[in-house]
């Protein structure tokens, strides 16, 4: 392999390693004010609100999932999609004995329903929550060269828990972007893009994306721009408010998560989509390392990166 490659494989890994430790510190900085208001944010933490992880912080029920489907994607990505559902229909059965971290409830209805032999074309749920979205950023990295399969996979990948037509295209958006970002688009950009795989979906996330784009560029404050957004516990409008994260701070991993988790909703999946997408385009040394450290069983992270490099190169057939 020649050195030029070499300098590109390490790139890769850290757009990795960003994706990876960028969505999971998102998430767990979010997790402690999840269920507060901006207002009861701001009188336990402060003003600018919490903005440091503490050490030993765990993360939620949004990186514990990315896990299992980026387990089932190790294993089987190279093979047709309905294999690899099959494979992750199974992933998320065993998931059902790991450790309750938040799951919300279509999440553990659907992997009950799998459980009871439901085949995993029908076993996903009429719900538009953002539980498909927040853990699906990983296929974007694994088929960044494949997008016809990329698309394919994001939506069956989804619909698996999350029937509903608006789950369906945030879990696309989520991983083309992811793709976009490691393609070194600017969020700015991504928009356009966007609009392209997701048309005709879904005319509530189409809408919800409209907004965050004009919002981000306009004059509005950005606690005031988010409320306008919403609160995040439906999946057109976490991506809309990671994405309104991105626009605002797009060379700044951390005040684009700050600002994402500091809101009135759901904190740690706006932040776990923002910064994992960030992470992605700007790479690990863009995650404060401190927040690294902080990570509680962070080498549950690590021990996926080698596996997922490599089925990455697997998967697209050379080390580009």
């Amino acid at each position: 392999m020649s050195t030029g490659n070499i300098q590109d494989t390490g790139d890769l890994e850290k757009k990795l390693r960003g994706y990876l430790f960028g969505s999971a510190c998102g998430d767990a900085l979010g997790r402690p004010v999840e269920h507060l208001t901006l207002e009861q944010i701001k009188v336990k933490y402060g003003e600018k609100g919490l903005l440091e992880l503490l050490p030993d912080s765990p993360w939620t029920d949004d990186t514990q999932l990315m896990l299992v489907l980026s387990r089932a994607l190790v294993r089987g990505a190279e093979r047709e999609p309905s294999e690899l559902m099959d494979l992750l229909a199974g992933e998320f059965v065993k998931w059902l004995d790991e450790p309750d971290l938040g799951a919300g409830a279509t999440s553990k209805g659907a992997a009950l329903r799998l459980k009871e032999g439901v085949h995993w074309q029908n076993s996903g749920l009429e719900s538009k929550t953002c539980g498909s979205l927040m853990r699906v950023g990983i296929i974007g990295f694994i088929y960044r060269n494949d997008p016809e399969k990329l698309l394919e996979v994001a939506s069956l990948s989804g619909k698996i828990t999350h029937s509903h037509p608006t789950s369906d295209a945030a879990s696309i958006a989520g991983a083309y972007t992811v793709k976009l970002a490691l393609d070194g688009i600017a969020p700015e950009d991504m928009f356009l893009p966007l609009l392209r795989v997701t048309e005709g979906i879904s005319e509530e996330f189409t809408d919800a994306l409209k907004v965050a784009y004009e919002l981000a560029l306009g004059s509005l404050s950005d606690e005031e721009a988010l409320r306008k957004i919403g609160q995040g516990w439906y999946a057109e409008e976490t991506f809309a408010l990671a994405y309104f994260c991105m626009l605002r701070y797009p060379g700044d991993y951390k005040k684009a998560v700050q600002t994402a988790v500091n809101i009135t909703g759901d904190s740690d999946s706006v932040g776990s989509v923002a910064g994992g997408i960030l992470g992605a385009r700007l790479g690990i040394d863009s995650v404060p390392p401190a927040w690294v450290e902080a990570l509680k069983e962070k080498e549950n992270l690590e021990t996926m990166v080698a596996p997922l490099l490599e089925k990455y190169f697997e998967v697209s057939g050379s080390r580009k």
